[in-house]
């Protein structure tokens, strides 16, 4: 019985296998360039002197640098008033920033509002928004 399932495993991962088999394609083949040799020399050699030009893929994709670079002094600056005005956030729990929830109440109108509340609903009546009857 042993025997049987293994050579149907064996079947099945050959068979699996060929399903990925593809003709083999050689690459070059019927390629003809639009460039002299000279001109792709030429756009290497500007690409290495302005600093486009690189040689891994950790590189890619290369963004350039859109204006002036901040000073070490601006860049604290910015995350002072950051800081200052509650717009600096540390994770992703509190992102998006969500503005405040209304004004603050203190605790005696709290109090007054929940009393106001239980008489005009006492104990024991049901809501019948949320009852369903």
């Amino acid at each position: 019985m042993n025997a049987k399932h293994l050579i149907a495993a064996f079947a099945v991962l050959a068979a699996n296998g060929a399903a990925f088999a593809q003709e083999f394609v050689e690459p070059g083949v019927n390629f003809v360039s639009t460039r002299t040799r000279a001109e792709v020399i030429a756009e290497l050699k500007q690409a290495q002197a302005d600093g486009t030009y690189r040689v891994s893929d950790a590189d890619y994709p290369i963004i350039k640098q859109v204006g002036t670079p901040k000073s070490r002094a601006e860049v604290l600056a910015e995350l002072k008033q950051a800081q200052a005005d509650g717009t600096y956030y540390v994770s992703d729990l509190n992102y998006p920033p969500l503005p405040p929830a209304g004004t603050p109440r203190t605790r005696a109108e709290v109090r007054a509002e929940l009393e106001q509340h239980l008489k005009a609903h006492p104990f024991g009546t049901v809501d019948t928004r949320y009852s369903g009857s």
